[in-house]
């Protein structure tokens, strides 16, 4: 539980770290839309039960 609040407390204070996290869910949520367009349908690098 310390760990937690000392990881919260890092991200209320910290800009670098926070400005990280904001990119890492970015890119996350970019990749998720990215293959929701179908723009992966056809890729030969994913296994077939992602596409």
């Amino acid at each position: 539980m310390e760990r937690l609040k000392q990881i919260i407390h890092t991200f209320r204070t910290d800009e670098k770290a926070r400005s990280g996290v904001i990119f890492v869910i970015a890119l996350i949520l970019f990749f998720c839309w990215w293959g929701a367009t179908g723009h992966w349908d056809d890729s030969p690098y994913l296994p077939a039960f992602l596409r």
